[in-house]
């Protein structure tokens, strides 16, 4: 019992899958502040950037991602986060 090693919150089992990747290295490498399109895929529905952990890139990718999608929304080419539609329609009751 005092033997077992415990699970390092990396994987839930040894059997499961990694994440598949949304794009290759080399678009990663590639990409710059004005391709909207491949940056979209990195953000949700409401203008969060998503974690690694759900796109599947590495650490050194996701900040270069991050960096890219900041810049670009300095530039209005990418929206910031919005609040959903409900608390918008809700403030307008009166």
């Amino acid at each position: 019992m005092a033997n077992t090693k415990r699970n390092s919150g990396r994987r839930a089992s040894k059997y499961e899958a990694p994440k598949q990747r949304r794009i290759t290295k080399k678009q990663i490498e590639n990409a710059t502040y004005k391709d909207v399109k491949l940056l979209e895929k990195f953000i949700s529905d409401r203008g969060k950037i998503r974690s690694s952990l759900i796109t599947g890139i590495t650490k050194q990718e996701q900040a270069k991602v991050a960096r890219l999608i900041k810049v670009s929304r300095e530039l209005a080419l990418l929206p910031y986060v919005t609040t959903s539609s409900y608390k918008q329609s809700y403030g307008n009751r009166r």
